[in-house]
């Protein structure tokens, strides 16, 4: 049978399977199970018959696709039904959870590109700005996987954790929904984790959640900012007069994906999408995205796994750890 079939055909049928675990365990997730199986094909023969021309393009290109629908399910009016203080919460835990991931890899000592993944992953929505961020940044296969993978452990631990802290504060059912909503990464954990405190307090943690998950916009655009700031001052060290900045360097190094993202959520913010229609985008986009990752997890071989180690894990633990407190904190001062 020839190569592009059969690369195809295991393409469907795996992004299939990864749904199917998906929809029957929530908290498992399609993207993990994407990765995973992926992962697995990869170690056995299968995957050397495999058309990587065919499984390159999937992960790249149809993964940028699914990012920018992604955008047509996000609109800024949201904004709107949460309050600044619920802003300004979001933004340290943003800011801090990026820093400490460059902090404590001083001394973890992760590759710099995973570790920002990971710090990104914590504080934002999970896998969703890890694959936004990851091309960005020029961030390999793996480092998709082990950060995505990483992102899963404390989504469980939240299903745990949180609840103890909000009984221990005597939160509210509001409190308790915007610290759910804050300081869980994964769209299907805030769910779990809130809905079964209140329905009340899920309803609040899913609108912080979608909130946050905006936060992508300013995020992507700043990495494009410090990646095209970094490339100016390598190239300043190498030029005895500084150049002017062109608009033919900020094209090179804008990727056409993330203009095409902002400008899906601004059009999702000004002309109303029905429910139905963004409905329909929703599972496209996840399904583009779930490809996508069956192919990235093509590229991860249990030997890269190992070589990371627990370092990730802990590099995780201090991010989250720093999201939950920030939260709690933050929430303590305003409310």
């Amino acid at each position: 049978m020839n190569k592009k079939i059969i690369t195809l055909a295991v393409l469907a049928a795996s992004t299939w399977l990864a749904l199917q675990i998906g929809t029957a365990i929530p908290l498992l997730g399609s993207s993990i199970s994407a990765i995973l199986i992926g992962a697995i094909i990869r170690h056995t023969p299968l995957f050397d018959i495999l058309d990587k021309r065919i499984t390159k393009f999937v992960s790249s290109y149809l993964l940028k696709t699914g990012i920018v629908l992604l955008g047509f399910t996000l609109s800024l009016r949201i904004v709107s039904e949460v309050g600044v203080d619920v802003l300004v919460i979001l933004a340290a835990v943003i800011a801090s959870s990026i820093l400490t991931s460059i902090l404590a890899n001083k001394f973890l000592k992760v590759p710099s590109k995973l570790s920002l993944l990971i710090g990104l992953g914590t504080s934002i929505c999970g896998g969703s700005a890890i694959v936004a961020a990851a091309p960005i940044i020029d961030a390999e296969d793996e480092d998709i996987a082990v950060s995505v993978t990483t992102m899963f452990i404390y989504s469980m631990l939240a299903l745990f954790i949180l609840p103890s802290i909000g009984a221990l504060l005597q939160f509210t059912d509001q409190y308790y929904g915007i610290l759910a909503g804050a300081a869980v990464n994964d769209t299907a954990s805030v769910v779990a984790t809130s809905f079964a405190w209140s329905d009340y307090a899920g309803g609040i943690a899913t609108v912080v959640k979608l909130t946050r998950t905006l936060f992508i916009v300013p995020v992507t655009l700043g990495l494009i900012y410090f990646k095209f700031a970094q490339e100016r001052k390598a190239s300043a060290k190498e030029a005895s007069t500084k150049t002017p900045i062109s608009w033919n360097e900020i094209k090179r190094i804008t990727p056409l994906f993330v203009v095409f993202f902002v400008l899906a959520v601004l059009f999702a913010t000004f002309v109303p999408i029905d429910a139905a229609t963004t409905k329909t985008i929703s599972k496209i986009s996840k399904l583009l995205m779930t490809i996508s990752l069956v192919s990235i997890g093509f590229g991860v071989h249990i030997k890269q796994i190992k070589k990371a180690g627990l370092r990730p894990v802990l590099l995780g633990a201090a991010c989250w750890a720093t999201v939950v407190s920030i939260s709690v904190i933050l929430i303590q001062v305003f409310y």
